[in-house]
Parts: structure tokens; C-alpha cells; sequence
């Protein structure tokens, strides 16, 4: 099992067009689960998976809310304790979080992380929708085709629900660098949080994230 290349593609190129000084994270937000699925650096990876663990943060909020979020300065947000902490321990100091639409039961958000003081102008906000928009075509893409490939072989319809829970507790641990227990959690309360069972909830992750290795990160 591992996990989708093109979030992590979709993050380094995110991060290098739109500023040098920008590094970004992909999330996914599913029935309430929420997972990193790629970033530009390992410091932007960190945030994220804090908040994903936290289960509280500005690119859940704008999930939620699929409107755009802008932290001007890190150090002053009173909420998200453990993202604040965190990307304030990485070194940054201001944040945005941009949401899109997979469609009804799930979200994306491009998070961008920068080190300079508030610098998200308008240009730089709807370059950063339009990969927003991008990355959630992808998934949108990757969950049609995984529905294709299991009509034609039956590939989900062959495993067991047990099977399917274990794999898509293995894609939450490697994507927010948790523990097993607090894998389990995660999927047990996205799947107590919209009433629907956990197998459910486990092959929509997966049809939308498990398809081939990732690279390497950068380090940061």
C-alpha cells in the first residue's frame, strides 16, 4: 500500500510557482477524516499532520466552510493550538489555506506556509485557488477510475471488510505520521461523524489515495 504521487506533485509545484519563499501542503477531507496527502517540505508537512491529528486548524475550517482562509501572523491566533504551535516551532509566520470541491462528501485545501509576514495578495490567492481546483479534479479523477477498475475486476468488491479497514488505517498512519491506536480513532469517529460505516469510509479514502509510491520530500 502507498500512496498517490500527484498530491505531492501537485504541493512542489504549488510552492514553486507562487513564491520562493512559499512551501505548501495538500489535505484531504472526507466524511470529517482529514489526511495530508502531499507537501513541498517536510516543515509543511509536520503542520499539517498536527492539525489533521488535532482535528482543528485553518485548512479544516476552510474545508468546512470551503471558503479561503488568510493568517496574516501565526504568532496572534488564539484558536488551533496545535497547528499554531507547530508552524510557529517551524518557522512560520503567516499561513493561507485554500478549500475545493471533490464533490459532496469531500474537500481538498492547498495550505501555504511562508516565513515572510502576510504575503498573500489577490494574484497570489487565485493562483493558489487554481490549484486548489486542480488537485481536486485529480481526486475526482482517481476516485472515477478506481470505480472503473472495480467494475471491470472487482478489486474492492473481493476484500473483506476487515482487508479494506486495515489498508486505509495504513494510508491515515503513513499520511499523518500516527500511530496505529490513533489511526483507528480517526477513522472511527469520520465514520461516527457523518453515520456511515467505517468500510465506507475506508474505500472512498482509498480509492482516492492509494494508487502508487510517492517521491521524496524535500527537506525543510
Amino acid at each position: 500500500m502507498s500512496i498517490s504521487t500527484f498530491p505531492f506533485e501537485l504541493a512542489h509545484r504549488a510552492a514553486a510557482v507562487l513564491r520562493s519563499d512559499v512551501e505548501a501542503s495538500i489535505t484531504v477531507r472526507q466524511l470529517g477524516l482529514t489526511v495530508r496527502a502531499g507537501s513541498s517540505t517536510f516543515a509543511a508537512a509536520r503542520c499539517d499532520q498536527a492539525e489533521s491529528l488535532a482535528g482543528s486548524g485553518p485548512c479544516i475550517d476552510a474545508m468546512d466552510q470551503l471558503t479561503a482562509g488568510v493568517i496574516p501572523a501565526i504568532r496572534d491566533v488564539e484558536t488551533w493550538d496545535a497547528w499554531r504551535k507547530q508552524a510557529t516551532h517551524e518557522g512560520f509566520v503567516s499561513a493561507a489555506a485554500v478549500p475545493a470541491v471533490v464533490d459532496d462528501d469531500i474537500a481538498v485545501a492547498l495550505n501555504l506556509y511562508s516565513r515572510s509576514p502576510d504575503p498573500w495578495t489577490g494574484q497570489l490567492l487565485t493562483a493558489a485557488d487554481g490549484y486548489a481546483q486542480i488537485t481536486a479534479a485529480m481526486v475526482r479523477l482517481h476516485l472515477g477510475l478506481a470505480e472503473l477498475e472495480d467494475d471491470a475486476i472487482g478489486y474492492y468488491r473481493q476484500m473483506s471488510d476487515t482487508i479494506t479497514i486495515e489498508r486505509a488505517i495504513g494510508a491515515i498512519m503513513q499520511t499523518n505520521d500516527c500511530a496505529e491506536p490513533e489511526a483507528r480513532k480517526i477513522l472511527e469517529s469520520a465514520s461516527l461523524h457523518r453515520n456511515v460505516s467505517q468500510r465506507e469510509v475506508a474505500e472512498t479514502l482509498l480509492r482516492a489515495l492509494v494508487v502508487s509510491d510517492p517521491p521524496s520530500e524535500s527537506p525543510g
